[in-house]
């Protein structure tokens, strides 16, 4: 495989962890920030898991901001118009998961985008500015 796929959560700490995601029968999920292995984790390593909120778990969507910062899903991406018709806006997307594929909204027209031809083949410099679960304000600005 030549993506790497990792997930973060938000502890009962609040910070932010990273890594490998696992989800128990019961709902929960917990993250193990040292990789595991192909035959899962030693009995000396399973105790060094951290429990996350379900409801804050994102994954990386493989594809960095124009500051080389991962971005995962759940965050809110900007980037300000360079055409003559929109020199100096600035454009507020959330990253989601939709269908099978990393998107972000675009409200303006009332559709989801590929991310990765915004990023990728853009010729916009897109920057990770917060996410859904800290920046609350930044919401408004996408729709």
């Amino acid at each position: 495989m030549n993506r790497e796929i990792k997930f973060r959560g938000r502890s009962e700490y609040g910070a932010f962890v990273y890594g490998d995601l696992i989800q128990y029968e019961n709902g929960d999920v917990a993250i193990f920030e040292k990789k595991l292995t192909k035959y899962g984790c030693e009995a000396t390593e399973i105790c060094k898991r951290t429990k996350v909120n379900a409801k804050t778990v994102g994954q990386f969507t493989g594809l960095c901001d124009k500051n080389n910062k991962e971005i995962y899903e759940g965050d809110i991406l900007v980037c300000i118009g360079q055409r003559e018709d929109n020199k100096g806006r600035k454009y507020f997307r959330k990253v989601l998961f939709k269908n099978g594929s990393f998107c972000m909204n675009v409200p303006e027209y009332n559709v989801d985008s590929y991310l990765h031809h915004h990023i990728v083949n853009g010729e916009l410099g897109w920057e990770v500015i917060g996410n859904i679960y800290d920046n609350k304000e930044l919401l408004e600005e996408t729709k």
